[in-house]
């Protein structure tokens, strides 16, 4: 025991050693003689606090806590990456992992192939979407989570793994023997010129290839003598690698045009970014850049910048506000340590930080306000406040209730997978009515449970009512003292009233014009008090479903026409024609059968064809 602790306390000092060596330089004699002292201070607490409390403690866990808990007071980015959260940061890093190249997910307890990642050992092998993945190697996968199952199938490179697959639509048991490798993350999955000659690139992720990746793409794009104009979609783009950002703003940005600045505490932390090549797209190229809420940090950069340099319509709605940098320290083969070193600032001089970071101003200087104006290089004013705000906003749609609960459920992928390969499917994929109407009939069956609006309201008033007025009076009874010798009340049809004894003798009868009772049975208490059997708070109980009965009938019948209703008809119809296009032709058919009704890339398309409408914007 004194061992494990002696290896605990080191792998303490060890942490707080890191963090001197990496802030040391930061700090005065003076200050590091006061951090020594609480540095001293915390291991004689924790000693004492371990040797002594009730229960066995995980050591290193309470040591890992309590750096999360000195970061969490900072900001939420600054992090420590242990293990197998470790191998997740180098996905973004590296750009790859060690794996089979599929996403799984639990659907109604069963693991289940969500997708396979194209070019990867289960895309080749044959690996479909909706299979169910019942064992790994020997072990079930019954009661694991999806996380927990990723780490069976993960491992070393070239090493094989056994997957044993149930595929529903065959009702047969397949076992897949794969090879892991290195999957290379595609974090720009699509591109393409339409007919309508409007180039499209999907950035989905900044990424170790991000950059590299969208210069093919681009070339591609600009290479096709139809091309009018490029829509870059950042939406749902959380960021990542900045050094990726800034590369692919030197394909787009004129060479020699600031591009980004970064300030900090440390000398290292400020730096000033130049676009370094001359790019192949001309002034009057018309370039959109797609961005809603989730856009954020690199994604914040790109966008900012094609706006301040006027370079770029920006459209969708306001992006995040993530305008803080972070440099990564491996501290050894297992540990990293991501710190926030810097704040983001775009060529106009705006912060992308949101000023409501933290409810504090430690990492915020004025420049987010919401009050505050800036200018593009044209002139045109752009305001302050943290994050992109679009040149031209379009409200979200919002998803049907019935549809969200849908994709929820993975109605449309457990459909899909079964019925595209049953009833051979091919590309290009046209939803008509028999598709339509057979989803309906599977749906149905699948009793999906959503709330309409209101009928969340409606629960909550139940709860209240409850709450207020039935609650308290099951406690007043259970409160009062009952007669011992089971003395009860009956109050018959003419509402005489007779008191009886336990052996059911009547001891007393009163007329009805002596009391106000109804007719019912009833409780005789010591104190002469008599309380219904079936109490206020049931009868209250009766009032209330009386007259919420009818509401929560009314909410049935609603839903029985929901599959009827034209506006969740188009939802599930633009749904399934995803579905379809990502199991029979991977993630580019999804990215492009989604843009077929997209209201924000369809308003791109037409300020892109108006010359006249884009030069007005900018």
């Amino acid at each position: 025991m004194g061992t494990i602790f002696r290896e605990i306390q080191m792998i303490g000092k060890l942490y707080i050693f890191l963090i001197l060596f990496l802030l040391g330089p930061l700090f005065s004699n003076e200050e590091n003689s006061e951090l020594n002292t609480y540095f001293n201070l915390y291991n004689q607490i924790f000693e004492k606090f371990t040797s002594n409390y009730v229960d066995t403690l995980d050591k290193t866990e309470l040591i890992k806590n309590s750096l999360d808990g000195m970061f969490s007071s900072v900001d939420p980015y600054t992090k420590l990456y242990i293990g197998s959260s470790k191998d997740n940061l180098e996905i973004l890093t590296k750009g790859k992992y060690g794996g089979i190249g599929m996403q799984i997910g639990l659907i109604r307890d069963t693991l289940t192939v969500i997708a396979c990642y194209e070019d990867s050992p289960s895309y080749f092998e044959g690996i479909q979407s909706g299979d169910q993945i019942l064992m790994v190697d020997t072990v079930s996968t019954i009661g694991l989570s999806s996380s927990e199952s990723s780490k069976l199938i993960r491992g070393e490179l070239g090493t094989k793994v056994d997957l044993t697959i149930r595929r529903p639509y065959l009702d047969e048991k397949i076992i897949f023997t794969l090879e892991r490798a290195n999957i290379i993350v595609k974090d720009v999955p699509y591109w393409n010129v339409d007919n309508q000659g409007i180039g499209y690139i999907r950035i989905k992720k900044f990424s170790k290839n991000t950059a590299k990746d969208f210069r093919l793409a681009l070339n591609d794009v600009l290479n096709n003598p139809n091309c009018k104009g490029l829509v870059i979609d950042l939406r749902g783009n959380t960021g990542g690698l900045l050094s990726n950002a800034l590369n692919i703003l030197d394909q787009l940005v004129p060479k020699g045009e600031n591009i980004l600045k970064t300030k900090g505490r440390i000398e290292k932390a400020n730096r000033e970014f130049k676009a370094k090549f001359s790019t192949k797209i001309s002034d009057s190229f018309p370039l959109v850049v797609l961005i809603n809420k989730s856009s954020a940090s690199a994604s914040e950069i790109v966008s900012g910048t094609l706006q301040d340099l006027d370079l770029a319509v920006i459209l969708g709605q306001p992006s995040f506000g993530k305008g803080l940098v972070q440099r990564i320290y491996n501290i050894n083969d297992t540990t990293s340590l991501k710190v926030t070193t810097s704040k983001y600032y775009i060529p106009s001089g705006r912060l992308i930080q949101k000023m409501d970071y933290l409810n504090n101003d430690v990492l915020t200087d004025g420049l987010e306000d919401r009050d505050s104006i800036f200018y593009t290089k044209n002139g045109r004013i752009v305001k302050g406040g943290g994050g992109i705000n679009p040149d031209i906003e379009i409200e979200k749609e919002s998803i049907p209730l019935l549809v969200q609960a849908l994709y929820k459920d993975r109605v449309f992928l457990t459909f899909v997978s079964n019925y595209a390969y049953k009833n051979a499917i091919e590309l290009p994929v046209i939803i008509d009515d028999k598709i339509i109407n057979d989803f309906i009939k599977y749906a149905k069956k699948r009793d999906v449970e959503y709330l309409l609006p209101g009928e969340l309201e409606l629960k909550h008033l139940k709860e209240e009512l409850y709450q207020e007025y039935l609650k308290e009076d099951s406690i007043n009874l259970s409160n009062r003292v009952l007669k011992p010798d089971n003395n009860y009340v009956i109050v018959d049809a003419q509402r005489w009233l007779k008191i009886k004894n336990g052996s059911g003798k009547t001891v007393r009868i009163i007329p009805p014009e002596k009391h106000s009772y109804n007719s019912g049975e009833y409780y005789y208490t010591e104190l002469g008090e008599i309380i219904p059997k079936v109490g206020f708070n049931e009868s209250k109980k009766k009032e209330l479903e009386y007259l919420t009965n009818n509401i929560s009938d009314y909410f049935n019948q609603i839903k029985l026409f929901q599959y009827n209703d034209s506006d969740n008809l188009k939802w599930i119809k633009n749904a399934l024609l995803r579905e379809f296009s990502l199991t029979l032709g991977g993630e580019k058919e999804k990215i492009k059968a989604s843009l077929i009704n997209d209201k924000e890339y369809l308003k791109a398309v037409e300020i892109i064809l108006s010359d006249e409408l884009y030069q007005d914007i900018i």
